[in-house]
């Protein structure tokens, strides 16, 4: 028996949602190794580049600049906002039409978010100890031993990356739930709102900048999970198939 047949039969749960998005597992769970694949062959082509240029491999400037490559941060969140979106919009009518309330799409959208991220922080997980196992790909090759991915720490690498995961995807799932409810308009209007928002916050904590932590970070992609959570479902409680 098929997901959609049991679902329609007996009416869904969140793990019938969780369930739903996984019917597209090749899509979820190839694009990000290949998306690694695309770094890691880029980040060789400058590490070659660079060696040309005559940069000894292995030296304090070597390691420092090469802590410096942020390309495996700023790879993936293009491909999970795109996947928060398309995961809000394509299967909202498509659970609904199976007789899923809006509050059980929403947990086990959020469900699927969060075994995404897990999936991700396992992967850069694995690759930071291979990494870290072969002298960094055998030629002093940097690209999960970076520092805004915590410099070889593990947890550190963990914690960035699963929050970071799970807020792109829980963002992009608040700006589909802004276009199932109200259109074109909505979006645009989310997007004005975070804007001023985010304007505010910044100029509030300028005069703390002297007194920064890190953890502040985790705190603010925490807030801006729930509050993507939540507004996801406020804006579908009324959301209407289009």
């Amino acid at each position: 028996m098929t997901t959609l047949t049991a679902v329609a039969r007996r009416g869904a749960s969140p793990l019938d949602v969780l369930r739903l998005h996984f019917s597209q597992r090749g899509l979820l769970l190839r694009t990000p190794p290949l998306i690694m694949l695309v770094v890691f062959a880029l980040t060789v082509v400058f590490a070659v580049i660079f060696f040309r240029m005559g940069s000894v491999p292995g030296s304090s400037e070597w390691v420092q600049n090469s802590r410096s490559n942020a390309a495996v941060f700023w790879a993936l969140p293009g491909f999970f906002g795109w996947l928060g979106v398309q995961t809000v919009s394509l299967t909202f009518p498509l659970a609904l039409s199976l007789g899923t309330s809006r509050r059980t799409f929403v947990v086990g959208t959020v469900l699927t978010h969060v075994a995404i991220s897990l999936y991700v922080t396992a992967m850069l997980l694995v690759l930071l100890g291979i990494e870290l196992a072969t002298g960094h790909w055998f030629f002093h090759i940097y690209m999960t031993d970076v520092w805004i991915l915590g410099a070889g720490d593990p947890f550190q690498l963990a914690a960035t990356s699963f929050l970071a995961t799970l807020m792109v995807l829980s963002v992009g799932g608040a700006f589909a739930a802004a276009w199932v409810r109200f259109g074109a308009l909505g979006p645009t209007a989310l997007a004005a709102a975070l804007v001023l928002v985010l304007g505010i916050v910044a100029i509030l904590l300028i005069p703390l900048a002297a007194a920064f932590q890190p953890w502040w970070v985790a705190l603010a992609a925490g807030i801006a999970i729930v509050l993507a959570v939540l507004g996801q479902y406020m804006l579908l409680r009324r959301a209407t198939v289009r």
